[in-house]
């Protein structure tokens, strides 16, 4: 099956139910429940079955440098939100995360798996740590956007088509890398900062965050048994070992007050 269909199916669905959960239960759990695999899992899948286990497993530690290019258009959205508009922090955040996939991408076959996870956790708790503070001054503050879901739909639709097209031009470390691009963030993050503000952006990066932890440990997972096991029991341990783990960081996360 196309990975493109698989995106261009689940991406505006999964948007739709994110927007749902966000406006009913906060943006911090839309964050969480927009982390989990719900596009890149289906897609590792299919790789694995139509391409075979060996490349979809040694196309991880490029979803791994993904990770890396997350954290850092996260960081670099929010820095950049505080004073400008959500297109020009787009375009910031994204130019980060390529400028992290063009000096990664030559790494990715020097390091071993267990490195990637170590150094994926180490990137992730530090950019946690010292994630950029922002001050609630535009508490109230709402703007109301006609045919909201519907725009976020159409935009996550024409970015997951732009971003496959030149993910097959760029090869194979590239699609690895590529594979977690914040399509999902950018669109949570645009019609957020447009509609609420740049602090309630930073809400939804929160609950990302408890819930990308979850994602690099099912990614590595599906690295260690893939190999070992058959795809469902490999991909079922590791979207259950996800769940848990961003089940936990989110009560992590409330009681030390970062959501």
């Amino acid at each position: 099956m196309n990975t493109l269909l698989i995106k261009i199916m689940l991406m505006p669905t999964v948007i739709a139910l994110v927007t749902f959960a966000s406006k009913k239960w906060g943006n911090s759990i839309g964050g969480m429940l927009a982390s989990m695999p719900w596009v890149a899992g289906p897609i590792i899948l299919f790789i694995a079955l139509e391409q075979g286990k060996t490349f979809a497993v040694n196309s991880i530690p490029g979803m791994m440098v993904g990770i890396i290019g997350w954290l850092a258009f996260c960081v670099s959205y929010i820095l950049v939100g505080k004073k400008y508009n959500a297109i020009v922090s787009l375009f910031a955040g994204y130019l980060v995360y390529f400028l992290t996939g063009i000096l990664l991408n030559p790494l990715i076959s020097k390091f071993n798996i267990f490195q990637w996870l170590f150094i994926c956790f180490f990137l992730l708790f530090l950019g946690l740590r010292f994630f950029p503070k922002v001050e609630n001054k535009n508490e109230g503050f709402k703007r109301t956007l006609r045919f909201e879901i519907l725009l976020r739909m159409l935009v996550i639709t024409s970015f997951v088509i732009l971003i496959t097209y030149f993910a097959k031009i760029l090869g194979p470390n590239w699609s690895g890398i590529l594979t977690p691009f914040p399509i999902m963030t950018a669109v949570l993050a645009i019609f957020i900062h447009y509609t609420q503000g740049i602090y309630q952006v930073r809400k939804t990066f929160m609950g990302l965050f408890s819930g990308i932890i979850g994602f690099t440990l099912f990614l590595f997972l599906q690295a260690i048994l893939m190999p070992l096991t058959n795809i469902p029991l490999s991909f079922g341990l590791g979207l259950l070992v996800n769940v848990a783990v961003t089940l936990s960081m989110k009560q992590v996360f409330e009681r030390l007050d970062i959501m």
